[in-house]
């Protein structure tokens, strides 16, 4: 069962599950203005502020919004709101009412699920552009969990059903998007199954450039705020073995730490080699 928009702003918690900093009981877009507005004027308002936003977002071609042209994003921005995370707060929990969706808009999320005696298993990392909370269920599947300070845009779940209902585009869009996480989860049971550490840290590293930005000489520089502790259980590996690992490409010449948390990849060519057989 869907939550209404009445509810709609619980989807923003804390790391210990409480409401966080958005939380709003009046309702998603409640007018909290000295006079009180009709129904029709507060949506007409809302509408009118937030196609500028959406406009300006840095992910605008690349999250659910891409679907819409600019003379339609109203209709999904009406119903959204942007929110800053920071580092260990939670934006959806596994088992709880998947109220809302949600696109990264900046920073990183890890998703992972947790197991009855409090193991964790992450099953992947967000970045920019990536949207979490889908579910088919009424409750969400996976943990999303900020590793750097990060803002996201939730849009509520029952508006947004209503709206792929209108946009065909929008239903193709999110197709697409189910689609590049299935293939994102058979590409890591390969990488588990089949290649060793050398592969497994470059291959990481590879899909993180693929929309990382370019420094002046078009390299990509990749962002890893997270811990090593966490890429080792995403990848597999032991922390000290990534340390290894880094260590022996910047030996070699193939990426730099350009400053904290930040790595370049200076030969693609030969790192993408090395992801599909190392030597």
């Amino acid at each position: 069962m869907d939550v209404g928009e009445d509810q709609s702003m619980s989807f923003f918690v804390e790391a210990n599950g409480q409401p966080g900093r958005g939380d709003d009981r009046q309702g998603f877009l409640a007018n909290t203005g000295p006079h009180v507005q009709t129904p029709i004027q507060t949506q007409l308002q809302a509408q009118a502020q937030a196609a500028p936003r959406c406009l300006r977002c840095a992910v605008r071609n690349e999250g659910l919004c891409a679907a819409l042209p600019a003379g339609e994003l109203p209709e999904l921005t009406a119903i959204s709101r942007n929110r800053d995370v920071g580092a260990g707060e939670m934006v959806t929990i596994e088992g709880q009412d998947a109220d809302a969706v949600f696109t990264l808009v900046s920073g990183m999320l890890k998703i992972y699920k947790t197991l009855p005696d409090g193991r964790e298993q992450i099953t992947g990392f967000a970045t920019p552009g990536d949207v979490v909370g889908l579910a088919f269920g009424s409750c969400y599947v996976y943990t999303a969990e900020a590793v750097a300070p990060s803002t996201v845009c939730g849009m509520v779940r029952r508006g947004l059903h209503g709206l792929v209902d209108r946009k065909p585009r929008l239903q193709g869009r999110l197709l697409s998007m189910l689609s590049a996480e299935l293939t994102a989860a058979q590409d890591q049971i390969l990488m588990l199954g089949c290649k060793n550490a050398t592969e497994r840290v470059c291959t990481f590293l590879l899909a993180l450039a693929r929309r990382a930005p370019k420094d002046e000489q078009g390299r990509p520089v990749v962002f890893l705020p997270m811990k090593k502790l966490d890429m080792g259980g995403y990848l597999g590996l032991r922390p000290e073995t990534i340390s290894r690992v880094l260590r022996s490409l910047e030996t070699k010449g193939l990426i730099t730490r350009t400053r904290s948390a930040h790595i370049r990849i200076d030969d693609l060519d030969t790192f993408g080699d090395l992801a599909v057989a190392a030597e």
